[in-house]
């Protein structure tokens, strides 16, 4: 008998050749189910169509993507967003869960969750929180969720504290300051770097931290989130 780390509900998982040398599960189907039901793909059909490069729905009208639109108007754009899962349902109230509650042992469920793109990177670089902001949390939420996925990462940006940015709205965002410094020897110009933040949103702050990694001359520039 296991014991579900969301929901706590005890389980069984009936033992057969397919999992008799898997680890246990970490949460029960029912959890598990609501995780795939939160999947980018699992209410796609034939008429749903995405932007290529960040993943967004696209209204029936919008022929290129509005939010990409706006945002090469100040910056030059990722090349790419990998992201798995929805920000909705499950999926936000494990990340709600584990950032802002402190349930630091959820990194372990999320970390189970997130899948690190085919594509060979030379450097993994975490979005950085402030020090103070992580100091009252005890823990960084992405980077304790990589080292859960034994993930090795090269920390090359700091920033300083700022409002948070799900209080702001799009405009404010967008006119605030770059946050982001980069503070590191390593020569990145022609590297590919792929950024780890847990939530996609606008996309500002990744473009934002992303600035300061372009104007290095690297040549390519991947994003990897929990949730969009």
């Amino acid at each position: 008998m296991s014991r579900c780390m969301q929901c706590h509900a005890q389980f069984h998982e009936p033992l057969h050749i397919l999992n008799f040398y898997k680890a246990t599960p970490l949460i029960c189907p029912s959890c598990e189910q609501q995780w795939e039901d939160m999947c980018l793909t699992k209410d796609d059909t034939s008429d749903v169509r995405r932007c290529q490069r960040c993943l967004k729905v696209l209204a029936e009208d919008e022929i290129t993507c509005l939010d990409c639109a706006f945002l090469e108007q100040s910056y030059r754009l990722i090349d790419q967003l990998y992201c798995t899962y929805q920000y909705k349902g499950m999926v936000r109230e494990t990340i709600h869960q584990y950032k802002f509650l402190k349930d630091v042992a959820l990194a372990e469920v999320i970390a189970s969750k997130v899948r690190l793109p085919q594509e060979q990177f030379d450097y993994i670089v975490p979005i950085p929180s402030p020090v103070e902001r992580d100091r009252g949390r005890t823990f960084n939420p992405v980077k304790v969720v990589l080292d859960q996925m034994h993930v090795h990462y090269t920390e090359m940006l700091e920033t300083r504290i700022r409002p948070k940015q799900s209080a702001l709205g799009k405009m404010k965002r967008a006119r605030s300051a770059n946050p982001f410094t980069f503070n590191s020897e390593i020569n990145i110009a022609n590297k590919s770097i792929l950024l780890v933040d847990d939530i996609y949103t606008t996309g500002l702050t990744v473009h934002n931290a992303g600035a300061q990694l372009y104007v290095r001359k690297i040549r390519k520039l991947g994003v990897l989130t929990f949730a969009r």
